[in-house]
């Protein structure tokens, strides 16, 4: 096993399916961060089946292999679409985490949880009758999977005999009943108990009362029948009102999206005095209100600053997807209008804190991993971010280089009809491509057919 430690992460496209194994005590400590993917599951079930047969050492209470840790960070289909019970039916899991706000009994995410049923809601009445959608509404239906929800919460927790723990900020792998190795702790950084006031906001909340009110009445007036309007409205302002309803559910799905993003279990751990942050796809946002509407960056540099996020990391695993959304800027980046006063937090001093650029003549020693696949989200991943990231790692790739190397055609790489159409290449890639970038997934695999991709972390 050796003494290093070890983050894995397979290449199941646009997703994320993170394994880390900590080495030390009964023959390590195995952690599964997620395992989901937008589009088909078999690049999951293949990550699934080489984790089982090549990582994970024997159960010893039963005939199966052990994961000591499975953690689900959000409920977006690309973090948990594959948590298939049948695929882990030969793997002895002993410890399920998942965000509080999946806990369906929270009191303090009731609101939260009805924007997310609405905005659901939303979703399903607009695809039933079979509409024709663009590819940007599309990505908002399915952002979350029912059935994904039901395997983590009953049956994969029924099939090992335990209980899944919704967790928050403050708990710590101690606290929730962890035996991990020697000089090793984790920390639950995010998101907070109280979901409803730090991630809703009174706005939110408000806009979403006075959208149900209006749905409700437009119900009790409709026709049983979708097709007949109701008769105490023309015909155009029966069409203006549909058309007003039907945004304002994207609208709500939209910021419910986010708001699931910014939910994700945030953990850090330290290990022989060597600190990961795993992120999920925790977002950055204006600057910290208290009961408005945050970015999960925002908080957790309001809440631990001074504490966990006081420091460099050793590893980052880079947020959703490469999005630049959910890596706070750099200090060069604040707009000279945007002055914080003295003392307070800011947005724009995370990044230089836990992932500063080093100082002339020094190189790098942080390393980082992104899991990316331009294909659904575009401008994901955000190459302009990936290469200011480079600046402050240790494990980066030239890949302009490297493709001209083995002598392909850039442009070949992004050759799928709507990467045609919509010019990835000439718009995202060929400005960044000859620069340094953290280790990516998509283009590890196409140069060098690499179902994963590792980082290793020493002890200090």
């Amino acid at each position: 096993m050796g003494t290093k430690l070890l983050i894995r992460s397979y290449n199941v496209g646009c997703g994320d399916c993170i394994y880390v194994r900590i080495p030390g005590g009964k023959a390590g400590f195995h952690i599964l961060i997620d395992c989901g993917k937008k589009g088909g599951t078999e690049l999951l079930q293949k990550a699934v089946k080489h984790i089982e047969e090549n990582l994970l050492p024997p159960d010893k209470t039963s005939d199966k292999k052990r994961l000591d840790l499975l953690i689900a960070t959000h409920r977006h289909e690309d973090h948990i679409k594959g948590f298939d019970p049948e695929w882990f039916k030969n793997i002895a899991i002993h410890n399920v985490w998942l965000s509080v706000a999946m806990d369906p009994k929270h009191p303090q995410g009731r609101k939260t949880n009805s924007l997310h049923s609405f905005a659901t809601q939303t979703m399903r009445a607009l695809i039933a009758p079979g509409l024709a959608m663009s590819s940007e509404i599309e990505l908002l239906y399915g952002v979350s999977n029912d059935a994904a929800d039901s395997f983590l919460m009953k049956s994969i927790p029924k099939a090992n005999n335990i209980k899944p723990r919704f967790v928050h900020s403050g708990m710590t792998g101690d606290s929730l009943g962890l035996e991990l190795p020697p000089d090793t702790a984790i920390h639950i950084l995010a998101p907070e108990k109280d979901i409803d006031h730090f991630y809703l906001g009174k706005e939110i909340d408000t806009s979403l009362k006075g959208l149900q009110r209006t749905s409700a009445a437009f119900a009790k007036n409709q026709s049983s029948r979708p097709d007949v309007k109701p008769n105490n409205i023309s015909a155009a302002d029966f069409r203006v009102l549909q058309s007003r309803m039907l945004s304002n559910g994207l609208a709500f799905a939209a910021k419910d999206s986010s708001i699931q993003n910014n939910l994700s279990v945030v953990v850090l751990l330290e290990w022989k005095k060597r600190r990961l942050l795993f992120v999920g796809d925790a977002e950055w946002d204006r600057e910290f209100h208290d009961g408005k509407h945050n970015g999960s960056w925002n908080i957790m540099w309001e809440k631990h600053r001074k504490t966990h996020l006081s420091a460099p990391v050793d590893f980052l695993k880079i947020g959703h997807h490469g999005s630049i959304n959910a890596t706070p800027p750099p200090a060069d980046n604040r707009p000279k209008s945007k002055k914080t006063t003295a003392g307070a937090a800011s947005v724009f001093e995370i990044l230089d804190t836990i992932l500063p650029v080093p100082k002339k003549g020094a190189k790098p020693t942080a390393k980082a991993i992104v899991s990316t696949e331009r294909e659904f989200y575009d401008p994901i991943p955000e190459c302009k971010l990936l290469v200011d990231l480079a600046r402050r790692l240790s494990n980066t790739c030239n890949y302009g280089k490297r493709i001209q190397q083995v002598g392909i055609e850039a442009k070949s790489i992004w050759a799928t009809d709507k990467a045609k159409r919509k010019k990835f290449y000439e718009k995202y890639e060929k400005e960044f491509l000859n620069m340094p970038q953290p280790l990516r997934t998509d283009l590890e695999f196409f140069l060098n057919k690499k179902d994963f991709i590792d980082a290793e972390i020493e002890p200090a």
